[in-house]
C-alpha cells in the first residue's frame, strides 16, 4: 500500500504578499547599500576638503610671515595689493 501525499500551495494572495515581501526586502538591500556608498564618498570629500583647509592654514601662515618678514606689520588692501603700514 503506498501513501500518496497531497501537494499544498499558497493561495494567490498569499504568494503575492510573499513575493512582494521579498521585492520589497531586495529594493531595501539595494538602497542601503546605495546609501553606504553615498556616506563612503560624502566621507571621502570631507576628509579631502579637510586637507585642503589644513593645507590652505599652512600656505596663509607661511604667506603672513613672509610678509611681515619682507615690509613688517603692514595692512595690504587684496584687490590691489596696496600695503599701508600699521600705526
Amino acid at each position: 500500500m503506498s501513501i500518496v501525499s497531497e501537494k499544498k500551495f499558497l493561495t494567490e494572495e498569499e504568494l503575492t504578499t510573499l513575493k512582494e515581501i521579498q521585492s520589497n526586502t531586495r529594493a531595501l538591500i539595494s538602497e542601503l547599500g546605495e546609501i553606504e556608498l553615498i556616506k563612503i564618498q560624502l566621507e571621502n570629500r570631507y576628509n579631502t576638503a579637510k586637507q585642503f583647509l589644513d593645507d590652505l592654514s599652512i600656505k596663509e601662515q607661511e604667506f603672513t610671515q613672509s610678509i611681515f618678514k619682507t615690509y613688517g606689520r603692514v595692512n595690504i588692501t587684496p584687490e590691489d595689493g596696496e600695503i599701508t603700514p600699521l600705526d
